[in-house]
């Protein structure tokens, strides 16, 4: 470990894929008694606390079959009333466990319960859990009946509860309710690994340090061995490593192994994300018992006290990024994997961040593994907003954070865990203990706590990173190492239907914000309040929505979005341009700005060039913008082009809007997997040029049919001539989904989507 407290060297894992499989070409030919099952289908749900919800002899017919994630209520995207949340309900899964399994440990792994869960198996309580956004595992084994049936019943507490965090006073967010992530069932030998730690070794960089808990529910003394196996992307081992000793009954010891030195040893970095696989092993007498199989990463980072910047294996990288909240219309936190991964790929590739904050929460695992895979660099933090509550409430919170860290502390995007509740003033104590479990689980990364001003003094900088909410020093900021974690907000909202000045003012806000932090190299880097629109019963929502995203709620870039996609570099993620200016009517002033990581950009008006030029406004950005004064408005064609040196490389033309025509449907994925996948659909009214209407507001309405479920509003009116629902498939059907869209005197739209069953699913139970 490292003594230095701002020097952190990280070799990582991310959770990539169920433990039960093993890379085919390193594993031995020993067979692992760990199982790993999906249990997010079959399950049966009912709104209200039904008395005897845990019992056997309940009668289910009022229940809805359902798949996870599941929220209590599918709710319209605005104008929602919170109280559909405020509910106790009932969730319960029966299953029959083979008889030839007897004798394994049985555990049930949720993800996530919002927000309070009661966990029954068989009638009889096995354990609970508080708090909407940590997992807990509980051991199942005695109450289990082998060959029979079996009951799981969970008891979810949605209403609001101002003794778990965040919750305590009013917040900016809705919190929502169900069992809103996956959940497994886990069974292994009762010898078994409980988690793995890995960090690269401090004293040789070339080697690494495995750090693994071994656990023994049996009567005996176990001597066992753990062998560690280090797989290259070209499925090649690397290296190994091996440790050994004896496990008393019903205890559990922590084996140490090292590996190395590894011979041309790949860092991970944002750019190019080179992922390794550890295949770990536990021996039982020359017996494997247990396999776990993991994607890590290798690198280092830096916040320096010194200059303030941040720096990924020795090299500086000024930090650009987007604030996330995990939440969807229609329902809420309720989202499959599919579309938690696919917010990573919106904030890399389509709005060009390197960073995402995890406000103010700790998030889906498959959008950390994502941006494991992707390059994408995480600010991690505990639940909370502005409020601290009592010694009861602050035990809680001080769990979530060994959660929060205990379960993400391998994941090579995560720089930072954040231990301060957000804009919270000071609790010394409490915060003493936050850093303090951080850094005793994890002493490889640094700890940040994000303040705005009048809450928080320098004199309680306790934490490795200051977060300093909306204000960019213009010089020196103190204290250091700093990092401008919300910038823009609510002073810069914008709806996606609002007129071209009002979607400008947010453009340039947010490129005057990063133009700022830019300019200061003593600033680690900035990031934007914030990537999407999201639903709040806070008072600066309209109609329960705060409109200060970049993209709108259902992930449409606003102008603002295509800001920030152009300070990507273009040679790793594309040349683009974009024209912030609907070409509808004439402007006052009659400015066009354009936005391009392109090095000169020629603008046309009706096939006149207006001349080729270099950026010229917000200089010290990696791609300042362009602009041209005045431009008369000429109804027709306005297109830009962008060059990278002599050579065209991107282009947007846009037209003066037409009346739209017909409707355009397109959906994120044609292809789905049965038993809760879910996709995105988006549906907008074109004019004759196939370009979206603006303003266009016409309610449409939207129908699904076959293999999956809709999840949206029908009808709904159109919000600058877009929308967009989702669809879910159910268990155990494969086949087509049909999606519909029509409106009065529109060219109706259709899109199918094949839904595919699994043919190697181990959850029949």
């Amino acid at each position: 470990m490292l003594n230095h407290p701002l020097i952190f060297l990280a070799f990582t894992i991310c959770l990539a894929g169920p433990l039960s499989q093993v890379c085919a070409a390193a594993s031995p030919p020993d067979s692992s008694y760990r199982i790993v099952m999906n249990f997010n289908s079959d399950w049966l749900f009912a709104r209200g606390d039904i008395p005897g919800g845990q019992t056997a002899a309940l009668d289910e017919s009022a229940f809805k079959r359902v798949c996870l994630p599941h929220t209590v209520a599918v709710v319209k995207h605005r104008d929602i009333d919170t109280s559909v949340f405020a509910t106790i309900s009932w969730y319960r899964r029966h299953f029959t466990p083979p008889i030839n399994l007897q004798g394994r440990r049985f555990s049930i792994e949720f993800q996530g319960v919002s927000k309070a869960a009661t966990v029954y198996l068989n009638g009889r309580p096995v354990g609970g859990h508080e708090g909407a956004y940590t997992p807990f595992t509980l051991d199942i084994t005695r109450e289990l009946k082998f060959g029979a049936d079996n009951i799981l019943a969970v008891r979810v507490d949605s209403r609001q509860r101002k003794d778990i965090p965040p919750e305590g006073a009013a917040v900016d967010y809705m919190i929502c309710g169900g069992i809103v992530r996956d959940v497994a069932m886990i069974v292994t030998d009762p010898l078994h690994v409980q988690w793995v730690y890995v960090i690269r070794d401090s004293a040789d960089p070339s080697c690494i340090d495995i750090c693994t808990q071994v656990a023994n529910g049996g009567g005996t003394e176990k001597r066992c061995t753990f062998v560690g196996l280090i797989v290259d992307s070209s499925n090649t081992v690397a290296d190994s490593g091996r440790a050994g000793g004896t496990v008393a009954p019903d205890s559990e010891v922590e084996f140490n192994t090292r590996i190395g030195p590894i011979p041309g040893l790949r860092l991970w970095n944002p750019d190019h994300p080179y992922l390794y696989t550890a295949l770990m092993q536990l021996q039982d007498d020359g017996r494997t018992v247990d396999t776990c199989r993991r994607q890590f990463g290798v690198r280092t980072i830096k916040f320096s006290r010194v200059d303030g910047r941040f720096s990924i294996n020795g090299d500086a990288l000024k930090l650009r990024g987007l604030n996330r909240h995990e939440t969807y219309p229609f329902i809420g936190r309720a989202a499959a994997d599919r579309l938690q991964a696919r917010d990573a790929d919106i904030l890399k590739y389509e709005l060009g961040c390197n960073i995402v904050r995890c406000s103010h929460y700790p998030q889906s695992p498959a959008f950390l593994q994502r941006c494991d895979e992707i390059g994408l660099l995480v600010l991690e933090e505990m639940p909370g907003w502005l409020y601290v509550g009592n010694a009861a409430w602050q035990a809680l919170a001080l769990d979530d954070v060994r959660d929060m860290v205990m379960r993400d502390r391998n994941h090579p995007s995560v720089v930072s865990f954040g231990v301060r509740v957000n804009e919270s003033m000071d609790y010394h104590d409490f915060y003493v203990k936050a850093n303090r479990i951080a850094r005793l689980l994890d002493p490889s990364r640094p700890t940040n706590g994000v303040r705005v001003a009048g809450r928080g003094s320098p004199r309680e900088f306790m934490e490795d990173l200051w977060g300093q909410n909306f204000g960019v020093p213009p010089g020196t900021p103190q204290p250091m190492p700093m990092l401008v974690t919300e910038s823009v907000g609510h002073r810069g909202s914008a709806h996606s239907w609002d007129d071209d000045l009002r979607l400008i003012r947010q453009f340039l806000m947010n490129a005057a914000a990063q133009d700022s932090a830019a300019a200061n190299p003593e600033i680690a880097g900035l990031l934007g309040w914030c990537a999407f629109d999201y639903n709040s019963p806070y008072f600066t929502a309209e109609k329960k929505v705060n409109y200060h995203g970049v993209a709108d709620f259902f992930r449409i870039p606003k102008f603002a979005g295509y800001f920030y996609r152009s300070q990507a570099d273009p040679g790793l993620y594309g040349p683009m341009v974009f024209i912030a200016h609907r070409w509808e009517k004439a402007q006052t002033p009659g400015d066009v700005w354009v936005a391009s990581n392109c090095g000169k950009v020629e603008l046309f008006v009706n096939g006149v060039s207006l001349g080729r030029r270099a950026p010229s406004r917000f200089m010290a950005l990696p791609h300042p913008l362009f602009l041209w004064k005045s431009v008369p408005f000429r109804a027709g064609e306005i297109k830009a082009v962008g060059y990278i040196g002599d050579k065209p490389a991107a282009t947007c033309v846009r037209y003066t809007p037409g009346a739209p025509v017909r409707l355009a449907m397109i959906p994120d994925d044609t292809v789905l997997e049965e038993g809760g996948d879910m996709t995105r659909i988006a549906v907008t009214a074109v004019d004759a040029h196939g370009q979206a209407v603006p303003h266009c507001g016409r309610a449409i309405t939207l129908s699904v049919s076959g293999a999956g479920e809709f999840l949206g509003e029908s009808p709904v009116a159109l919000e600058d001539g877009k929308t967009a629902f989702y669809v879910k498939t159910p268990a155990h059907r494969a086949g087509e989904i049909d999606c519909r869209a029509s409106a009065a005197g529109l060219v109706g739209a259709q899109a199918r989507i094949r839904v595919r069953g699994d043919q190697n699913r181990k959850d029949q139970w």
